[in-house]
């Protein structure tokens, strides 16, 4: 389901905030997580500590296996991440909408004895504003044709923080950068920046497509050819993500560049203003801006966060007659095309093969997990844990 037939559909249902077990019954069994007889006794790297490789050490461990995850940065949540100290409520500076059902929080969780009272927003603006000919125009009947999940009290991060991370964090190692694999021995060999070896019977690859594009890690032998091209073809484009607190709120809670489905292009990116505290319970006014693909690229090309938040702070001067700038108190920034191991937002504009040859395994020793590898919910942090769950399973029902 890509963003714009869900924000279609969620818009309809007219929710407010509402807790996960009341929501649980009458939802559809899609995104259920199987369970199985494991045929496999071996065990298994995991690069990566997104949400992909989070999930896919959670599931290793709750079938009893020996699994490490290698982790290139100092911290665990790939394009996750959360701050509590910019407002009263935490801040999702990387994913932070929940792009289905949320329900699937606690399939994901995969445990009926984990008690999963997540309080859940339906973001559904309540005051739009489009910004066309140099002008702002109130569009609020577009409402009716947005609306979407977010968390009321705590973060993409944070989920998995809270529910996955404690289970398996003795088998993370951090600061782990991955600059060789070699697959042709009976045990896969992995090795890092310093030289360090790593050996498993498989290996599940969960770094972002720009890693894999940008030969950082070397394989032997080298992956398939077809596997490559779909590589090259996929584009996973410029993403920044800005907050920025007010003294006052002069802005809707919600406003476009366009109309409202050009602004959401599949194809061209996004760039939507946003009240960050709707519905957060908060009395600060906090202002996000999202922006990835074309739009986000006059934004994330600007490396000094002084001159992009005057950048910003004038794009807002103009539409609101110099009252940004007069009443604006901080900001906090995420570029996620500087991030030196992820280098830009997420998979857009694939094709369905080209999805489904990057995900699959290689030799029955390579398996591959994460936003990129789902052909109906690319983009999504549920769509790369699902591919973890199903990358797991693979590897599981064949003999080491």
């Amino acid at each position: 389901m890509n963003r714009k037939d869900f924000i279609q559909r969620a818009s309809a249902l007219g929710l407010g905030v509402f807790f996960l077990p009341s929501f649980i019954t009458g939802c559809s069994e899609e995104d259920d997580i199987p369970t199985f007889n494991v045929n496999f006794d071996g065990d298994v790297l995991i690069i990566g500590a997104g949400a992909a490789g989070i999930t896919a050490g959670y599931a290793l461990q709750q079938y009893g296996i020996n699994f490490q995850i290698l982790e290139a940065s100092g911290v665990v949540g790939g394009r996750m991440k959360a701050i509590d100290n910019f407002a009263d409520f935490p801040i999702d500076l990387g994913a932070e909408w929940i792009h289905t059902n949320p329900n699937v929080l606690a399939k994901l969780i995969n445990d009926e004895s984990i008690n999963t009272d997540i309080g859940i927003i339906n973001y559904k603006p309540e005051s739009l504003q489009v910004w066309k000919n140099d002008e702002l125009k109130k569009r609020n009947f577009y409402t009716n044709f947005y609306g979407e999940y977010k968390f009321k009290n705590t973060t993409w991060f944070s989920y998995f923080n809270d529910f996955f991370v404690p289970q398996i964090q003795s088998n993370i190692q951090l600061d782990t950068v991955i600059r060789s694999v070699d697959y042709s021995g009976e045990r896969v060999l992995v090795t890092d920046q310093n030289g360090n070896e790593y050996t498993a019977d498989r290996l599940i690859i969960t770094v972002p497509v720009t890693v894999m594009q940008d030969g950082d890690i070397t394989f032997n032998p080298p992956l398939p050819t077809n596997k490559t091209q779909a590589f090259s073809r996929i584009n996973m484009p410029d993403g920044i993500k800005v907050f920025i607190e007010f003294s006052e709120k002069f802005y809707p809670d919600m406003m476009f560049d366009g109309p409202l489905f050009e602004a959401l292009s599949d194809t061209e990116g996004e760039k939507i203003y946003y009240d960050a505290a709707f519905r957060k319970d908060s009395n600060r006014n906090i202002l996000g801006l999202f922006s990835v693909g074309e739009p986000s690229s006059q934004y994330a090309r600007i490396t000094d966060d002084n001159e992009l938040i005057q950048f910003i702070l004038n794009e807002l001067d103009e539409r609101f007659d110099g009252t940004p700038s007069r009443t604006y108190i901080q900001h906090v920034t995420q570029n996620w095309s500087q991030e030196p191991f992820i280098r830009g937002s997420y998979t857009h504009n694939g094709e369905v093969e080209d999805y489904e040859t990057m995900a699959a395994s290689v030799n029955n020793k390579l398996f591959f997990a994460g936003e990129t590898y789902h052909t109906e919910n690319t983009a999504t942090v549920h769509g790369a844990a699902q591919t973890a769950y199903a990358a797991v399973e693979e590897l599981l029902l064949n003999r080491a």
